[in-house]
């Protein structure tokens, strides 16, 4: 559904990614790792039009779309879910959503809601409420649905875990993994290794701005350590 291909994008004179590559599969998801700084935020601000690439691929479909903006992403069925939620506190949860659905048909609007709430149960319990009064995991549940209204092919999701409860991780996770089984290609960005290779089927590893590794998430043990803590953690790793 989604296929990156030696995606290279500059800062000015600095060349923040060199070579990326990686895809999402129509319900699978696709983890990207790699430690601070290695360009998997750039790389997925990219594919999302958010930074032109300097050159590479992006097809969704077999269509390119590289260097499109934002904007019009959401018109070839790609949506992100960016870091730190970004809903809009002083609309209620159910405007929130509508907002998410602006590009949708009409005519599918109200079913695509209704199975928002039914996917996300709190979202509906809290509909009429504001949306900067829910907890963190809720307000990331909240910008899950908003992402599921424009009706996408593909969802990227940059970190959904940072800033939660202990306790709220693997829900979010979990929810991660219900949207993939609905048929949507998920490609996540994300920090906590551990939680994201639970719900994997692939993943893509990036150090220093370039894809080293990719292969099927029960391969990708000793990439992990490796993406996350660095080179030295492998002297001693074991698979």
């Amino acid at each position: 559904m989604l296929e990156v291909n030696d995606l290279h994008v500059s800062y000015g004179a600095v060349n923040a990614v060199q070579g990326v590559s990686m895809k999402a599969d129509a319900g699978r998801v696709t983890v990207v790792l790699g430690a601070n700084g290695a360009g998997k935020t750039t790389s997925l601000r990219a594919i999302a039009g958010y930074h032109r690439p300097k050159s590479g691929s992006v097809t969704i479909g077999g269509q390119d779309v590289a260097g499109r903006r934002a904007h019009t992403m959401v018109r070839h069925g790609l949506v992100l879910v960016p870091e730190g939620r970004r809903v809009f506190s002083t609309l209620t949860v159910e405007e929130n959503l509508r907002v998410g659905g602006y590009r949708a048909p009409r005519s599918r609007v109200a079913k695509t809601l209704a199975e928002v709430y039914e996917q996300f149960p709190i979202l509906a319990e809290r509909r009429n409420g504001a949306a900067g009064l829910l907890s963190g995991g809720e307000q990331q549940m909240l910008a899950f649905g908003r992402a599921v209204m424009s009706q996408p092919k593909v969802i990227l999701m940059d970190e959904p875990s940072m800033g939660l409860a202990p306790t709220m991780v693997d829900t979010v996770m979990g929810k991660v993994r219900d949207i993939a089984d609905t048929g949507i290609a998920v490609l996540i960005v994300e920090q906590n290794a551990d939680a994201a290779l639970r719900i994997a089927d692939e993943v893509s590893v990036i150090t220093r701005g370039r894809t080293v590794w990719t292969g099927p998430a029960a391969d990708a043990s000793l990439a992990a350590v490796h993406a996350v803590l660095g080179e030295t953690a492998l002297e001693g790793a074991t698979d």
